[in-house]
């Protein structure tokens, strides 16, 4: 019989030690404690096991899944009374351990001069704040909640930290009673005595339930299987936003077994819950139901399911394009943007007038020029170019690009904006993400467009920050400039462009610099 190794896996070499392997739910993907030092969010967790013996391995691999399994309860639900309890004995124990070599008069004398208030809410919530807080902080920034002083759930914390330092002994504990007590951990006077914290009996660590093979696929599964077998080469952005999707429909819906899930549920879903409670748009709902007919197809693939509930749930949406700026519409941001060299403090407005500059030079995207960084401005055979999407996280493959700086550009002091940034700092540094957006820099950057043009009586219908990559489309097309060239500027999807004639170096860096050259806007 085959040993059981699941979340474990060896070494590269052989006879090497063994590590714990276990993916991160997707709804917890992009929890501060599951970010990168790169703010990306991490898939799995990877711990050594510290063993060779595969049995030992197994072992260490059943104490970490229970851990770990604890660790994502309380990121969902918070902590429960135990998950407080045993935080608290380990507050004791470490408590135990610090005093043996701590100085007793000098803690003792500083203890005696506490001027705490007579209000015994006060008085807790003060010892909290002095002897409490930053273990309290600690023990939430693990879990992932945010808790306020002087609010119930905190003094529910505080206390049980309090008391469990002042049973330890802890020169910092103190206990304030509601008679008017104050109870000290160097002394524990006056009366009464504290009982230390009594750890429960250890229990047995169980190893992980067997998943039997026919047992049905869930939704959420089916997805990360998706994700791994059919996503290669997409942006981390795109998947956290399918992630984001799926969370919003296993949340209403349930993590149903594939099979469980009825043409109704998604109609219901689509056009009930989307549409109607959530006033989504026609096309926000198609782009649901277009993931999630893929989540089944990819299933259906691996004769996980047979039938495919988002098949033909798409509806009929009228779609705009985007409108280019008119001439007046252009001259009207360039005369007003004031571009900064070296701001006392970087933020979103000093940020502003250099994206709009770059975006009405070179067509990107919004979130593309938010994150830019300084090394993504170089120079080969005297021609300076910006490197956008370097590491391949744009929106699609073709985001990758080089575009040569516009004269233009390069007059207004761009490059000595880039000086005047470390080398190894983002181009914009006050730009700040949102919390409902995670890993994206734009969102920020578009509504302070969206105040800058509305101040400029520029409102016309389909006139966003976008509008800038329709503009070079359109000015180039009028100029002459071929499909395939405009695509390799603008970083739209075409075939015909290769990486051979649009390099670093050699004629096809020249050849866009022509290209770019050939825009003007009127002043």
């Amino acid at each position: 019989m085959k040993s059981d190794q699941r979340y474990m896996k060896p070494g590269r070499s052989h006879g090497s030690t063994w590590f714990f392997v276990l993916s991160i739910p997707p709804d917890l993907r992009g929890h501060p404690r599951f970010m990168t030092s790169r703010g990306k969010p991490m898939t799995k967790i990877t711990e050594t096991l510290a063993t060779k013996d595969p049995d030992k391995a197994r072992e260490g691999r059943d104490r970490l899944l229970a851990y770990w399994n604890r660790q994502f309860r309380m990121m969902r639900e918070g902590p429960s009374e135990e998950d407080i309890q045993e935080e608290a004995i380990a507050l004791y124990r470490a408590a135990v351990a610090a005093r043996k070599s701590t100085d007793l008069e000098f803690s003792a004398l500083q203890a005696k001069r506490l001027n705490l208030p007579d209000d015994y809410l006060e008085r807790l919530d003060r010892a909290i704040e002095i002897s409490a807080a930053d273990h309290i902080a600690e023990f939430c920034g693990r879990i992932g909640i945010q808790l306020q002083p002087k609010t119930d759930p905190y003094r529910k914390i505080g206390r049980e930290f309090l008391t469990v330092l002042t049973a330890a002994g802890a020169l910092s504990g103190m206990l304030p009673l509601p008679d008017g007590q104050l109870l000290l951990g160097w002394s524990q006077q006056p009366s009464p005595q504290i009982e230390p914290p009594v750890a429960p009996p250890p229990q047995p660590v169980l190893p992980p339930p067997p998943r039997a093979k026919d047992a049905p696929e869930t939704f959420s599964e089916a997805f990360e299987r998706y994700v791994t077998t059919e996503l290669a080469g997409t942006s981390e952005d795109t998947i956290r936003e399918y992630q984001r999707k799926v969370k919003i429909f296993t949340e209403k819906v349930g993590d149903l077994p594939l099979a469980k899930i009825t043409d109704r549920m998604a109609v219901d879903f689509l056009d009930g819950y989307l549409l109607t409670e959530r006033k989504q748009t026609p096309t926000t709902r198609n782009l649901y139901a277009a993931l999630f007919a893929a989540v089944y197809k990819c299933a259906i693939r691996r004769k996980k399911v047979r039938d495919n509930p988002f098949e033909g749930q798409k509806v009929k949406q009228v779609s705009e394009p985007y409108e280019p700026f008119t001439d007046q519409e252009i001259a009207a941001l360039l005369a007003d943007a004031k571009f900064e060299i070296a701001p006392a403090q970087h933020s979103t407005a000093t940020a502003l007038p250099w994206a709009t500059l770059i975006a009405a030079y070179t067509g990107c995207r919004l979130d593309e020029a938010a994150k830019l960084k300084v090394a993504d401005i170089k120079k080969t055979d005297g021609i300076w170019y910006f490197h956008f999407c370097p590491d391949g996280n744009g929106k699609t493959k073709a985001a990758t690009r080089v575009v040569p700086l516009h004269h233009e550009v390069i007059k207004a002091g761009l490059l000595r904006y880039r000086d005047a940034l470390p080398k190894d700092s983002m181009l914009f540094p006050g730009l700040k993400g949102r919390s409902s957006k995670p890993g994206k820099l734009g969102p920020r950057l578009g509504d302070a467009f969206f105040r800058w043009r509305k101040r400029l009586d520029i409102v016309r219908p389909k006139v966003v920050f976008h509008s800038f990559r329709h503009t070079i489309g359109d000015r180039l097309r009028k100029a002459g400039i071929q499909e395939s060239d405009i695509a390799a500027v603008i970083g739209h999807e075409d075939e015909r462009i290769t990486s051979k004639v649009y390099g670093h170096n050699g004629p096809g860096l020249k050849r866009l610099q022509v290209i770019i050259e050939k825009l003007r806007y009127p002043r």
